[in-house]
């Protein structure tokens, strides 16, 4: 009999094995657990043999169990949604209802010190996978050639601009991780000013790192008297310039980030040359990059007619170069010109605006010599139309005289009044 109950639990371990399904995921996603479960049954949730949740069948009430996960598993129904995965997330995940189970892996895929890297410095890219830390894995270069090493770390060595882009680690089933890489350095520049400018010395990255800037300088082999700043990184005062500005370089007192240019000032012919900025980190890593400068002459601001009296020893006109010399950044003869051309086009509109005022004035005083008078039959009454008689206020008529107010004498006294009126013109 104990010999038969061996031989069942070790056949049906063998078919658990069967039911098991292994997932693989990268830290931040998410996974979702299915599983067969009964509504009207008591099921436990089980991370590794902890609980994380048992739901009553009956009630539905849920209990809480002392896994770490107990807060932010969702489970509904017969699913385990898990989001925002950690490598600690990683185990063996089931429920008493069913026989199946899932085996979690979460990958960190990850570069040391960073993803932006020195040019010149030395990385390890990890594909770690929690809870078979012994896996083989490929890693599979930007230009997806395959590396030998089948490492979980790989170590890159002096990297360069071809170690730039994305990395590919690919775990069992052809499954794949990424990482992107930049690499990072001080580039190299040329300027070119003119005689007595100013100009800034460029030496700057083109974005933050992870290394730590432990020192740096500025250099010019070519000007052996001019004093440069050294960088300095204290605690106080973090990453800062040292030195004392001169006639000749000046520089900023504020803390210094990714930045470290200094300002050449009246820029001289002498000047034109190499300079070198350094940067130093504190892994014994340092960028250099180079500034070639050169210093052209200003053009000669004197007329080649005014040149050739200075040439046969005349005396160089007074005010000379005036007209050359720069107002709001055009030359003062265009600012003459434009005036000029302004002024005269005011004049001709005032002097047009003159002449058609006159015009007007003289065309009203012909309209004027053409009317006819007025003769003394155009004031009459008896004239004017019967519209405007019609609209003329009526004059009030005279009384009556007591006698014609009698009726009898009423009709008398109409025709007293239409006599009156056959008189008014």
């Amino acid at each position: 009999m104990p010999t038969c109950k061996v031989l069942f639990f070790l056949l049906l371990a063998l078919s658990c094995v069967k039911c098991d399904d292994v997932l693989y995921r990268q830290v931040g996603e998410e996974v979702i657990m299915k599983f067969e479960v009964a509504e009207d049954k008591d099921v436990q949730w089980k991370l590794n043999d902890i609980l994380i949740i048992n739901i009553n069948g009956k009630s539905g009430t849920r209990r809480k169990g002392a896994s770490h996960i107990k807060d932010k598993a969702i489970i509904n129904g017969g699913t385990l949604k898990l989001p925002r995965l950690e490598t600690r997330d990683s185990g063996i995940y089931f429920c008493s209802q069913s026989p199946k189970r899932y085996i979690l892996h979460v990958v960190s895929v990850f570069a040391k010190p960073g993803p932006v890297l020195l040019n010149s410095s030395n990385a390890e890219l990890h594909c770690s996978i929690t809870g078979d830390q012994n896996a083989e894995v490929t890693w599979l270069r930007p230009s997806n050639e395959q590396m030998n090493d089948k490492k979980q770390v790989l170590s890159l060595k002096s990297v360069t601009s071809k170690e730039e882009g994305q990395w590919t680690c690919v775990v069992k089933d052809d499954i794949k991780f990424t990482l992107t890489l930049t690499i990072v350095g001080i580039p190299s520049k040329t300027v070119v000013v003119s005689e007595g400018d100013t100009i800034d010395l460029p030496c700057s990255l083109p974005q933050s790192v992870s290394n730590r800037v432990v020192g740096g300088k500025w250099t010019a082999d070519h000007l052996p008297s001019v004093s440069f700043p050294t960088l300095t990184n204290s605690e106080s005062k973090g990453l800062h310039w040292n030195g004392e500005n001169s006639s000749k370089v000046v520089f900023t007192r504020e803390r210094l980030g990714i930045s470290y240019n200094v300002t050449l000032m009246n820029a001289e012919p002498r000047d034109s040359g190499i300079y070198v900025c350094t940067v130093q980190f504190e892994d014994k890593v340092q960028l250099t990059g180079k500034t070639n400068l050169t210093v052209v002459s200003k053009p000669s601001e004197i007329s080649p007619g005014e040149r050739t009296l200075s040439n046969g020893g005349g005396k160089k006109p007074s005010g000379a170069g005036t007209w050359t010399k720069d107002w709001f950044g055009l030359q003062l003869w265009v600012w003459i010109a434009v005036g000029s051309g302004v002024l005269i086009v005011l004049t001709v509109v005032i002097v047009l605006t003159l002449l058609r005022n006159k015009q007007k004035k003289k065309r009203m005083k012909r309209l004027r010599s053409m009317r006819q008078p007025l003769t003394a039959e155009d004031y009459c009454k008896c004239k004017r139309d019967e519209r405007g008689v019609e609209f003329e206020q009526r004059e009030k008529p005279f009384p009556v005289p007591r006698q014609q107010r009698n009726p009898r004498t009423r009709a008398v006294g109409h025709d007293y009044i239409e006599t009156n009126k056959a008189y008014d013109c």
